[in-house]
């Protein structure tokens, strides 16, 4: 028998799963165990938080924004086609949609429209998930829609790679481009009911996007995003680096009580300290050496006889949480929190780094000198200049990848729609889906 650290509550062994402290999907899985890490979360607790502790800042419009930012620099860096995480940009507005469905407009590789047509979960909770609920079943997962804006071989295969990861459970057609037997998607049937409805909607898209005009969008955006996620943090990191005793301080009380009460209402009274995205972190002054593209910073330090953990998103925002203010307590952790540990954690490039000591990443980072497990990590991105363009080369207009930097109306003007690909053009890419199916 032993004691969950996020419910409190003693249970059997076998009750117990591996945590990742810091989220799979954010590069958890590429972080040391000894401190991103644990066994002592039963699997109930383990499978609450994932969906509605962690899922609720990588769903939301904002963790899906941060992962895709600057994810392109190591697909250059691969020099290969390879899935990238899709934008997300919100529920699309002002269109007929069949009965009971929401549609969902993302941004693929060199813009690339994509329409998510899926059944209404009718649950508020999900209002401000990406995709809605995420436990839905298969036969719930409805239809995506996929029309290229790039004729270029090596966008065309990032694009059908990134496609078919991203929505492995709907049904996937791609608009513009003939589609072998065998492979993972289908071409639109407007004979078939359901797909003639739905495409509807796509041509209502795509015809705003040739003609220039705004698509109408709708994303909700929890004003405390991240917050849970940060007390769940703050709670394991402490247990990790303080030991059990910790939990049962006033400031380890209230952050288990910060991650497990889901009422925005009641959570705003729980004494949590610190600050989420929208806040004001402490580390904005230092974003611009902090900050690693496409890789997620986490700093734990001793400031002042308290211990923090800092995070920075890839967009160089940042957000932080009070571990301890207990002064007997803190005097106890490594001495390298005294001076600050970092690590990075880069999903698109499969690696991290950490944890190494702050002043010596900041001295990386300003050119002062060079850390070799830092410029190793940096290896593995390339300037996306490197990239094939996203259009074709003998067009005029010609321009290098945006990212999801772009601007809106950028995103909304395809390039070719309407234009059916040979599949001559994408027969680089067989390899690489067949190996996805």
């Amino acid at each position: 028998m032993k004691i969950c650290i996020y419910c409190g509550c003693e249970k059997p062994d076998e009750e117990f799963s591996d945590e990742h402290i810091w989220p799979d999907a954010l590069g958890g899985d590429f972080l040391p165990r000894d401190v991103w890490r644990t066994d002592d979360v039963c699997q109930k607790c383990n499978s609450i938080s994932g969906l509605f502790v962690d899922g609720a800042f990588i769903r939301s419009w904002i963790g899906q924004a941060e992962r895709s930012s600057d994810s392109h620099e190591y697909l250059a860096g691969r020099g290969k086609p390879a899935a990238i995480p899709l934008h997300y940009l919100g529920p699309i507005m002002d269109v007929s949609l069949p009965a009971g469905h929401v549609a969902d407009f993302w941004v693929g590789p060199c813009g690339a429209n994509i329409v998510h047509i899926r059944p209404d979960d009718g649950d508020e909770q999900w209002t401000t998930y990406a995709g809605g609920d995420p436990r839905g079943k298969k036969s719930k997962a409805g239809r995506a829609y996929m029309a290229f804006t790039s004729e270029d071989d090596f966008w065309i295969a990032v694009s059908l790679l990134s496609f078919h990861r991203h929505f492995g459970r709907a049904e996937r057609f791609v608009v513009n481009m003939e589609i072998p037997a065998n492979w993972p998607f289908k071409e639109p049937n407007r004979s078939d009911a359901v797909q003639a409805e739905d495409m509807k909607v796509v041509d209502a898209v795509t015809g705003a996007s040739r003609a220039g005009k705004q698509i109408h969008l709708q994303p909700l955006i929890s004003l405390d995003v991240g917050n849970r996620m940060l007390a769940k943090l703050g709670l394991a990191v402490g247990y990790k680096l303080l030991g059990a005793s910790f939990l049962e301080t006033e400031h380890g009380k209230n952050l288990r009580a910060g991650m497990r009460e889901a009422n925005f209402e009641k959570r705003q009274d729980i004494a949590v300290r610190g600050s989420g995205l929208f806040g004001q972190a402490g580390l904005e002054a230092a974003k611009d050496v902090l900050a690693w593209p496409g890789g997620w910073v986490l700093l734990v330090s001793v400031v002042q006889d308290s211990l923090f953990l800092g995070v920075v998103v890839p967009s160089g925002k940042s957000m932080t949480v009070l571990i301890s203010d207990e002064a007997a307590l803190v005097a106890t952790v490594d001495p390298k929190y005294k001076d600050g540990a970092i690590w990075v954690t880069v999903p698109a490039a499969g690696e991290a780094a950490g944890p190494v000591l702050l002043p010596e990443y900041l001295a990386h980072q300003t050119g002062v000198s060079a850390l070799p497990v830092l410029t190793t990590l940096a290896s593995k991105r390339a300037d996306r200049t490197n990239l094939p363009p996203c259009r074709p080369t003998d067009d005029s207009t010609a321009s290098s990848w945006g990212g999801s930097n772009s601007s809106i109306n950028a995103c909304l003007r395809p390039v070719g729609l309407g234009q059916h690909f040979p599949n001559a053009r994408v027969m680089l890419s067989v390899a690489f889906i067949a190996a996805q199916k």
